[in-house]
């Protein structure tokens, strides 16, 4: 069915969904991706958890439990580059151990599936260009080379792991998908009641509480879509070596993400950002085994109060 009732400000969400950025204050966190990390020297930064137990381990441990998973997730913050490092380092240390999975990336969809499967290693540095990285809303391609380079030193083949925008926006504005699409996508496997309210009250909070009820509806209608096609994504590049997905943490969670979606055999990683005054790992909600079996802490991107930015703009 066709949703209704879309103000103006409902369909210009809507349509910046689509892009899979922050809404608010984007552009002054892309700016942030390049200035010097925060809180380098707190305690936690560069320790691995394993949230099962409640375990510091190494790194061996990480690699070990990714060798024997189907489906290796690696969640992080996009504009972070020491999560796109980490990342680069689990595929290389895949590969060099005689893995090949393929590599599903959240930041590239259809459209972008032949310069995928086409590129090199000698042209890496040119592929974000080639793939229209930034030009599509995505931070500088350089944060994300290194992983590109690790999977295709390793021979691993690459693909996109994202929905089309149309297909996107077509969702978005509440529109059925077509029964071929309802079946890939296992699209009868909703959320449930507390799912849904606990993604809709995360989707308001990270919009500054702004947003009103058709808007939060379809950007949750579009995290289920995302989800699903990130799942159907994997399952569709893995030729025997399963497939590793590179997004953004919240896709991986396994409570009502694409780990939710594959089932068994998953190993879930999110990167998480330190926070002044929280030195224990038990002080963040992704130290949780119901959301991530391994928690990998690093230093901050300094980003500005964009809900602060928000309402000064718009006079709230």
């Amino acid at each position: 069915m066709r949703r209704s009732g879309l103000d103006g400000f409902t369909r210009l969400v809507v349509a910046a969904v689509v892009g899979g950025a922050v809404l608010v204050g984007a552009a002054s966190v892309k700016e942030s991706a390049a200035s010097e990390l925060l809180l380098q020297d707190h305690p936690l930064v560069g320790s691995l958890w394993q949230t099962d137990g409640s375990r510091r381990v190494g790194e061996d441990a990480l690699i070990a439990a990714a060798l024997e998973s189907d489906w290796i997730l690696l969640g992080e913050s996009h504009d972070n580059p020491d999560h796109h490092r980490l990342q680069a380092r689990v595929v290389a240390e895949l590969g060099a151990r005689g893995r090949r999975p393929a590599l599903v990336w959240e930041m590239a969809g259809p459209a972008q599936a032949e310069t995928l499967a086409a590129a090199r290693l000698d042209a890496v540095a040119g592929l974000g260009a080639a793939l229209n990285w930034e030009e599509r809303g995505w931070y500088a391609w350089s944060l994300y080379q290194p992983i590109a380079e690790a999977a295709l030193t390793h021979g691993m083949k690459m693909y996109p792991g994202n929905p089309s925008p149309e297909t996107t926006q077509a969702v978005a504005r509440g529109e059925a998908l077509s029964p071929a699409q309802r079946k890939r996508l296992d699209w009868e496997r909703d959320y449930d009641g507390e799912q849904r309210t606990d993604l809709m009250a995360l989707l308001a909070a990270s919009h500054c509480n702004a947003l009103p009820e058709p808007a939060l509806e379809a950007m949750s209608d579009v995290q289920r879509l995302r989800d699903s096609w990130m799942a159907a994504s994997l399952r569709e590049a893995d030729e025997g070596s399963g497939a590793i997905l590179i997004a953004g943490a919240q896709h991986v969670r396994e409570d009502r993400g694409v780990p939710w979606r594959l089932g068994d055999a998953v190993l879930s990683l999110a990167l998480v950002e330190v926070e002044e005054g929280k030195v224990s790992a038990e002080d963040y909600a992704a130290f949780d085994p119901r959301m991530f079996d391994f928690v990998w802490f690093t230093a901050k991107v300094e980003q500005e109060d964009h809900c602060a930015r928000f309402f000064q703009k718009s006079g709230g």
